[in-house]
């Protein structure tokens, strides 16, 4: 999804609109190979004020596009959410490992699902973040 013509058609799949900062913004995270914090997006994204980058992250998190990978301290990190996330279910099979060398957010993916069961309770998502030292920091 990194062409600026398959975002729009992405976006328009999900019943949203193409608008600039929205494109912009899928651009960028489909560049990464890790969740970006808040603060780089903002930095490569300084055209749009603040309050409409808070809210189109916003509208892609409940659009199923994107979701909050990380949130360390003062710090919260985006990542694009795969083709199986829709906008009632964020379906995330993977770990969100933070590297506590180079704070480097990354999305890994498991061969099985961590399935947790609690009684009296509906488990609607769960998220699973470990710390530790990444393999380029080792």
């Amino acid at each position: 999804m990194k062409s600026e013509v398959s975002i729009k058609e992405y976006l328009r799949e999900r019943k949203l609109k193409a608008t600039p900062i929205r494109v912009d913004l899928l651009k960028l995270l489909s560049k990464s190979d890790s969740a970006l914090p808040y603060s780089e997006i903002q930095r490569h994204l300084k055209t749009f004020d603040r309050v409409t980058l808070y809210r189109t992250i916003n509208a892609l998190i409940e659009g199923g596009i994107v979701h909050k990978a990380s949130t360390s301290g003062d710090e919260v990190y985006y990542a694009l959410c795969s083709q199986q996330c829709s906008k009632s279910c964020h379906k995330h099979e993977h770990i969100h490992f933070k590297c506590q060398v180079c704070n480097e957010v990354s999305c890994l993916h498991i061969d099985h699902a961590v399935d947790i069961k609690i009684p009296d309770y509906q488990i609607e998502e769960v998220s699973v973040e470990v710390k530790g030292v990444c393999k380029k920091c080792m």
